[in-house]
């Protein structure tokens, strides 16, 4: 009685059952699927042409990721030309070129950024915290409200403390901004070409002459 009942539990179980392979499709694979199969298989390949005109399309594609991502660039340039020269007003010191020559009204001795071999690092430090002890200011408003800047507070610097730009102070993406049209334009670039006055100033300022063309 035991060993019917063993061999009805069993049998009654689908994943006991003994299977059989015919050697041919899984289930499920119909004369369908496997004519469809076959078709594949026997699918020639395509012909130059589509070839040809794909790669064209992959092109064209790669072309105008290039151009915008250039464009964009080239516009992130600009918008920090224009935090230097207007919002934060740096040529006031440094002059429109960087080159240290600001203007009459200004305290001098500003450096020549054009001369200068700073990394990224360093000119978004100097711009941010200024530096103690000259008149170059800070553009960090809290910069020395605790010791983010040179590990030393306001308290601590006293009469040493860099002064709040004439200006305006600036949030961390504009100083970021700023470096990066330095580093592109100005940092290291040497004496002032026409075509950059012209670039920077416009093709309408007559003194840009008076620059010596790019070699």
């Amino acid at each position: 009685m035991s060993q019917t009942r063993k061999a009805l539990n069993i049998d009654r179980h689908p994943e006991a059952r003994p299977r059989t392979w015919s050697g041919g499709a899984s289930k499920g694979d119909g004369p369908g699927r496997a004519a469809s199969f076959e078709g594949r298989l026997r699918r020639p390949p395509q012909d130059d042409g589509e070839n040809l005109s794909l790669a064209a399309t992959i092109g064209i594609a790669f072309a105008f990721i290039w151009i915008v991502s250039g464009s964009a660039a080239a516009q992130d340039y600009s918008h920090g030309r224009r935090l230097f020269l207007e919002k934060a007003d740096c040529q006031y010191c440094h002059g429109w070129a960087g080159d240290g020559a600001g203007g009459g009204q200004s305290p001098g001795g500003a450096a020549n950024l054009r001369k200068s071999q700073l990394d990224r690092a360093t000119l978004i430090t100097v711009i941010r915290c200024g530096i103690p002890g000259t008149a170059m200011p800070h553009f960090e408003e809290e910069a020395y409200s605790d010791q983010r800047c040179y590990g030393m507070t306001e308290t601590e610097l006293g009469s040493r403390t860099p002064p709040l730009p004439p200006s305006t102070t600036l949030p961390r993406r504009d100083i970021e901004v700023i470096a990066e049209y330095l580093l592109a334009k100005v940092i290291g670039r040497g004496p002032i070409t026409r075509e950059e006055c012209f670039e920077t100033l416009g093709e309408r300022v007559r003194s840009c002459s008076d620059y010596p063309p790019a070699k």
